[in-house]
């Protein structure tokens, strides 16, 4: 079970750091954070009273009934039910993020689906575009309940993948498993904007430009990503760090597993020693 004090930091860090980087601003943004049957949220006006310079004392903690256990309910930001929603909705959620990205903005202002084209939002979040959901009234359960629906669709198509998606003239909502991941679904999806509207602003209709993807990535390619992989391929003939000419084994070779911490402690004293001396 994570800290309760480290949630709450957590959330103030982060809220900084999407105000910094100009993915909310003083008019708004909400954050929360699901542990177990406890939401932790962003309080009220973050944005506009604090420039989202908040302490952890603010933090909001309710039940998954919105029923405050600390804090004041007048107190709770004022999207707070898309939160509610989308956590009832889906229970490996454990982090939300809204927020009012601009560049992501102006795809939802034209009410227009944003294609998947950096490589960072191909990996990250999936190949599926980021669509919109009806324009709705902020903070109310027609616009939750909209949110929820788009996630579904997401999910009926590729169930791996992140769960985001425009409000057009509003915002966003990215749903993760955890904080770090519903803001990296925020700045991976913004810089893919600006890719778009950079290449539309440098190529426009240029038939010279080649604005194509040229490989698709799949599923498993993506999964293979963080795999550990050989640096070069086994039989490869090198020079050890002692200057001898050595054979490459591979890294799981039985001689790599057998080594003994005392002998790699040796090996790096040397190394250290004929660097010193060199």
């Amino acid at each position: 079970m994570v800290n309760t004090k480290n949630i709450r930091k957590s959330i103030c860090e982060v809220g900084k750091l999407l105000y910094d980087r100009g993915y909310i601003d003083a008019s708004g943004g909400n954050i929360s954070v699901r542990d177990g049957d406890k939401i932790y949220l962003s309080p009220r006006q973050s944005g506009e009273h604090h420039q989202w310079t908040i302490d952890e004392d603010s933090i909001i903690v309710t039940d998954m009934c919105k029923i405050p256990i600390i804090g004041e309910l007048n107190k709770i930001t004022r999207e707070s039910v898309s939160h509610y929603y989308i956590y009832n909705a889906f229970p490996e959620v454990k982090a939300i993020v809204h927020a009012h990205p601009p560049f992501m903005m102006s795809f939802g202002s034209a009410h227009m689906d944003i294609p998947a084209v950096s490589e960072g939002t191909r990996c990250v979040i999936g190949t599926l575009p980021i669509t919109n959901i009806e324009e709705s009234i902020p903070g109310s359960s027609q616009q939750a309940e909209r949110v929820v629906e788009n996630f579904n669709q997401r999910k009926k198509i590729d169930p791996e993948c992140g769960l985001i998606c425009s409000i057009p003239f509003h915002g966003i909502f990215s749903a993760a498993s955890d904080l770090n991941y519903a803001f990296l679904f925020v700045e991976v999806s913004e810089i893919n904007c600006k890719i778009l509207i950079n290449r539309q602003i440098m190529f426009g209709n240029n038939p010279k430009a080649d604005l194509s993807i040229h490989h698709q990535i799949t599923r498993e390619e993506i999964n293979s990503i963080g795999q550990d992989k050989e640096a070069c391929e086994i039989g490869f003939k090198y020079r050890d760090p002692f200057g001898n000419e050595t054979v490459y084994q591979g890294q799981k070779s039985p001689l790599a597993s057998n080594v003994s911490a005392d002998l790699i402690s040796k090996i790096t004293e040397e190394v250290l020693r004929k660097l010193k001396n060199s």
